[in-house]
This record gives C-alpha cells, sequence and structure tokens, in this order.
C-alpha cells in the first residue's frame, strides 16, 4: 500500500506539472508561471528522494525539506504578492516572508542543524502560506466586476487547495514526534507519512483542475 500511495503521489505531482506546462499561456496572466519551474523542480525531488528509500539511499532527507520549505513559501507568497486586486496587502506579505525567511536562517543558524527534522519552521511556513490565501479570498469575494471574478476563477481551486492542504499537513508535523513514538499507521503506512501524501495528492489535482480553467476561462 505504501507504494501504491506513492505512486499515486507522484503520478498527481507529474500531472499538475504536465498541465501547468501544456497551459503556460494561460498562466501568466493569472501570475502562476512560477509554478511550471517550481512543480517540475518538485518532481524530481520527490521522485529521488522517493527511489532512496525504496532503495535505502538516504539516511534521512530532512536536509532536503528544510531547504525545500522556504522555497515552497517564496514561490506562493510571490503568487499572491503579485496579483493586481492583492496590491493594498503587498507590503503585508512582504513583510510576513522576509520575517519568516529570517525565522528559519536564525533557527538554522543558532538553534537546530539544518540535517535534521524540525518542527518550527514548517508551521511557520503553512501559518504564512494559509493566511496569504486567505486574503486572497477576502480580497476575490469583494471584486465588484464579474469579468474579473471569472478570470480569476482558476485560483479559487489552487487557494482552496493549499488553505485546505497546508493547516491539515502543518498539524500532523506538529504531532509527527508522537506518531513516530506511538508507530501510528494506516493501510500498512505510517499516518505522520500518509497524512501528508493524501493531502498533496488532493492538492497536486487542485492544481491540475485551475490550470486547466485557465485556458477555459479567457
Amino acid at each position: 500500500m505504501d507504494t501504491v500511495i506513492n505512486l499515486i503521489y507522484l503520478a498527481s505531482l507529474l500531472a499538475s506539472a504536465i498541465f501547468a506546462l501544456i497551459y503556460r499561456k494561460y498562466l501568466s496572466g493569472r501570475k502562476l508561471t512560477i509554478l511550471i519551474p517550481y512543480l517540475f523542480a518538485v518532481v524530481i525531488q520527490e521522485t529521488v528522494l522517493t527511489l532512496g528509500s525504496w532503495f535505502h539511499l538516504f539516511k534521512s532527507t530532512a536536509i532536503v525539506y528544510n531547504i525545500y520549505q522556504p522555497v515552497s513559501a517564496v514561490v506562493f507568497a510571490y503568487i499572491y504578492f503579485s496579483i493586481p486586486f492583492m496590491s493594498s496587502l503587498k507590503k503585508l506579505i512582504a513583510v510576513m516572508t522576509i520575517a519568516y525567511l529570517l525565522l528559519v536562517l536564525v533557527n538554522y543558524s543558532f538553534f537546530e542543524s539544518i540535517s535534521i527534522t524540525s518542527t518550527y519552521p514548517p508551521i511557520a511556513r503553512g501559518f504564512l502560506i494559509t493566511f496569504c490565501a486567505v486574503l486572497f479570498l477576502f480580497k476575490y469575494f469583494d471584486l465588484n466586476n464579474i469579468n474579473e471574478e471569472k478570470y480569476w476563477r482558476p485560483l479559487i481551486w489552487v487557494t482552496a487547495a493549499i488553505a485546505i492542504y497546508y493547516p491539515v499537513v502543518t498539524t500532523s508535523l506538529a504531532f509527527q514526534k508522537y506518531l513516530a513514538l506511538q508507530d501510528a499507521t494506516l493501510w500498512g503506512f505510517k499516518l505522520y507519512r500518509l497524512i501528508p501524501r493524501v493531502m498533496s495528492i488532493f492538492m497536486y489535482n487542485c492544481f491540475s483542475y485551475a490550470f486547466y480553467l485557465c485556458q477555459k476561462i479567457k
């Protein structure tokens, strides 16, 4: 079951990257172009790490995710920062992103090794991305132009996906050590690994549909 879920996860991730590439000319106006290189980079990363776990090539993947997490935070913050009707919130998004990056830098410089699994930076990342998503939803539903609402509708799928994904995954990460000690499993899959995988499958499928909507809603 572990292998099946991992394969579904990789397939969902790859599909979202391919959809982004196929519909790339419709993504730029909605400030989603940055997701093309980002998603393909994540595909490569996750494929290598999955193969590594199958063949026991890596003792730990913590350093990879500790680097990946700030990158993902910057990518999503940049998307919301770039949206025209979010202009009044640009300063807030920028300040929060810089504060998050400083927190990560200080944490790994003075308090924790970057080569071990950390708890607080992922929680901060989840808060930052979810906060940006919620700000977008408030601004989107405040739009008075029907055509503008329709044009930006694909981002509702992206935003809803990450607004659900990050709180759930961040909560599971907060209890990761407890779940690991309890050896909690479901279908033979360790629960602290299963939750992020299932939520990732949900998120990347939402991304794929959002990219499809970008070319359908012109």
